[in-house]
Formats: C-alpha cells, sequence, structure tokens
C-alpha cells in the first residue's frame, strides 16, 4: 500500500488539552497504519499496485454503486499553486523530493524561539507537527498547465482576493464577519490541504447510502464538518438558502461521482459567494486509493475555471482513527482579534 513513512508524526493539534492530544496520539496511530514507505520512495510498489490492480472490477456496494466508503488520508505535501522556482515543471525529481524532505526533517520546532519573538512564534516543537512527505507533483492545480490560479476578470475581483491568488481579506468590524475557523465554527469549503504542518484538510470518511453520501471531515483545531451530498435528483436549494458547506447535489458517470456545490455563505479565494460553485469528482483508483478532483467556476471572479487534484490513501476501516480535536482558540480567538483591530484603527486615527 502506498502512504507516508511509517514514522511520520501525523497530529491534528493546536491546543494543549488533554482532548486534543488524545486525537494527535490517533492520527500518529492512522499514519502507521497507511505504510510504511513515503510518496518519494515508493514508486515501484505504487506501480506494482496499480499494475495489479487493473482490470480488476471497481469494489461496489450491495446496491450497485462503486464503494468509495472509508477513511482517507492526503498522503504527500503538495502545494496549492507552483512556484516560481518550479515554472514549467509539473512533477519534481527523486533527488528534488530528498532534499526536500531533508529540510523538513531539519524543523528546529521550539529551538527557533528567538527573543524578541511576537506571540507564540516557534512555541510548538516538532510533536505538534505533521510533517507530511513531499509530494511528487509540484502543484495540486493540474488545470491551467501553469499550476496557477487564473487572473481576477475584474478590478473588484481583485480586491476580493488579491488578484484572485491570495486568501480572502476578514473585515473584523464585528463577530460576524470574522473567519468561522477561530470561532470554532468547524471546517470551510472546499477542504483543501493547506496546511500540512497541522495535519488541516488531510482526513476525512465517507459512507454511502443509496440516496446520499455523506462525508465527515476532520481538521485540527477548527473542528469537524459533515457533508451530505443528495444522489436522489432533488434541485438545489433556493439562492437564498446560504450555508458554511454549501448545498450539494451527486450523481454518478460510470465509476465516479460527480458532485456540484453552490449557496456557499462564504466566498474561497475572493470569489462571488452568488456565482461561485465547486464541481468534484471522487474515483477509487483501486483498493487503497481515491482521486478527488475540484474545479472552481465564477465568471464573476476568475478568467476561466480551475481545477485541483487531491490523492488520498486509505487506512484499515476497523481502526476507527479518527478522533474529535478540541478548539480551544473560540475561548479567546476572537476577542483578541476585535481588540486588535479596535487598537489598530485607533492608532490609524
Amino acid at each position: 500500500m502506498t502512504g507516508p513513512d511509517s514514522s511520520a508524526i501525523l497530529i491534528c493539534v493546536q491546543v494543549r488539552s488533554i482532548v486534543s492530544w488524545s486525537a494527535a496520539v490517533g492520527l500518529v496511530l492512522l499514519g502507521s497504519s497507511l505504510g510504511g514507505q513515503s510518496p518519494a520512495g515508493a514508486g515501484k510498489a505504487k506501480a506494482a499496485t496499480k499494475a495489479k490492480a487493473k482490470g480488476l472490477p471497481v469494489a461496489r456496494t450491495p446496491w450497485g454503486s462503486p464503494d468509495l466508503q472509508g477513511v482517507w488520508f492526503v498522503m504527500a505535501d503538495v502545494p496549492l499553486e507552483r512556484s516560481a522556482v518550479n515554472a514549467g515543471k509539473e512533477f519534481l525529481t527523486d533527488a528534488e523530493i530528498a532534499a526536500s524532505d531533508i529540510r523538513k526533517g531539519l524543523n528546529p520546532g521550539r529551538n527557533a524561539r528567538a527573543s524578541g519573538a511576537e506571540d507564540v512564534t516557534g512555541a510548538y516543537n516538532a510533536v505538534f507537527n505533521s510533517i507530511l512527505k513531499t509530494g511528487r507533483r509540484t502543484s495540486m492545480i493540474i488545470d491551467p498547465k501553469d499550476g496557477k490560479i487564473p487572473p481576477s476578470v475584474t478590478p473588484a475581483a481583485q480586491g476580493r482576493g488579491g488578484a484572485g491568488r491570495g486568501a480572502v481579506s476578514q473585515a473584523n468590524d464585528n463577530p460576524e464577519n470574522i473567519a468561522q475557523s477561530p470561532r470554532c465554527l468547524g471546517v470551510p469549503m472546499p477542504f483543501l490541504p493547506l496546511n500540512t504542518a497541522f495535519a488541516q484538510g488531510t482526513v476525512m470518511q465517507l459512507t454511502q447510502s443509496k440516496t446520499s453520501v455523506s462525508i465527515y471531515m476532520e481538521d485540527d483545531h477548527a473542528g469537524g464538518g459533515n457533508r451530505v451530498i443528495y444522489l436522489d435528483g432533488r434541485p438545489h436549494l433556493p439562492a437564498n438558502v446560504k450555508t458554511y458547506l454549501g448545498d450539494s447535489r451527486g450523481h454518478w458517470e460510470g465509476n465516479t461521482l460527480v458532485v456540484e456545490t453552490t449557496n456557499f455563505s462564504q466566498a474561497f479565494r475572493g470569489s462571488n459567494p452568488d456565482t461561485y460553485k465547486m464541481i468534484e469528482r471522487f474515483t477509487r483508483v483501486d483498493a487503497n486509493n481515491l482521486k478527488r478532483e475540484i474545479t472552481f467556476e465564477d465568471p464573476k471572479t476568475w478568467t476561466q475555471p480551475w481545477t485541483v487534484l487531491v490523492e488520498m490513501g486509505k487506512t484499515d476501516d476497523k481502526r476507527q482513527m479518527i478522533f474529535d480535536s478540541a478548539c480551544h482558540e473560540g475561548n479567546y480567538g476572537m476577542t483578541g482579534i476585535l481588540v486588535g483591530a479596535r487598537r489598530a484603527e485607533q492608532a490609524a486615527k
């Protein structure tokens, strides 16, 4: 089975509570259950696994649908966008992967804390990190071919998202405008592995029925989230009904589950919530690998749709290794953000 090195510590924790420590221990064991090879060093074994699975029928549920059920985990650290250093290069070489992994291993943890450091800079040592091995791909984005988020179509869209490529700026005028993560309101969509140092966006569990698919997403200190994807042909909710996770409707195209999600209550990467939608394609490659492709569309924000690829490995169903993690930030995070914003406003005056 492909998967991260069994010595990799996959820990989903940012708080020092007993609850979050139990979550960390659970994900350490989960990392071990995914196999003893790193993505960088498992080329031959991966090829052999795919060759062995090729031609075999796709696992199916008792009612005949492709079986996507199980706990799936991101196996490698891949950046969302391609860096300038790797411009024009889709994959890293073995030597580049090895060099990157060596740099990861040099993380000094708490020893990085220097005199005059602000806030908790350097306060976490290596035990709080979940350092995944370097992935072979140079970007999660597979379309456009340059591995970059397309430029924005208007100056207004650029202002919303930093030319369509930066994180959405958050106004701190009142609690309702603050991002849901520091408020402990659960995960945002599209649930991408954007911070693998703390295992954020890396683990999900799929369950199926004849008429729906449920996806539980566990994401470090922010808490989890439950999506329900209806397969019974019902229409989307009215446009004025918005939710954090959007409104998902799915159907099968061969062995691939295709999911369209709309009605988002918040933007992603500067998009317009009223026109933004997300198309996902879940395909079980073989017994141990799942491919999740996500296409983002918004004609009022980007010049063209763009697609990311997230490759995931399966853990043993019997281990039940997803633990809830604590969200202590909800006790003080929002207060600190609002107080800081007011002081910044006073200083500006």
